[in-house]
């Protein structure tokens, strides 16, 4: 029976070819998979939401983001970056402590979602 393509073996093995004994190799290959489906994750969400603006600037009969990259693909890690520096204001009877782990606990999981890994080949 044909089990299908074997990436982390030919990626191993490759990397084997280089010279990399076989414990580093497969300690490369490791955090890949994982990598990768954080970086797809991201991607596909700036894909939506600079869908989602274009969309909305066509329905309300104005001009979307176009100025940000070509296209305006770009506006979504601007908005990103300027939410990153933005000044962190922190309601006086909050406990600031708290008050900054809250977004934190709610976006590490919807990344480790995506981190599911199996541990058999079946």
């Amino acid at each position: 029976m044909n089990s299908g393509i074997d990436l982390q073996g030919t990626f191993v093995q490759t990397l084997q070819d280089f010279g990399l004994p076989f414990g580093l190799a497969k300690a490369i290959w490791l955090p890949l998979p994982m990598l990768l489906m954080i970086i797809g994750a991201t991607v596909g969400v700036l894909v939506v939401v600079w869908l989602e603006r274009k969309i909305s600037a066509a329905a309300q009969q104005r001009i979307g983001p176009e100025y940000a990259g070509p296209l305006g693909v770009l506006q979504p890690v601007a908005d990103g970056i300027k939410l990153v520096f933005k000044e962190d204001v922190i309601p006086a009877k909050a406990d600031p402590w708290l008050f900054t782990l809250g977004p934190i606990l709610v976006v590490i999981p919807v990344f480790l979602s995506y981190l599911i890994v199996p541990l058999d080949k079946t």
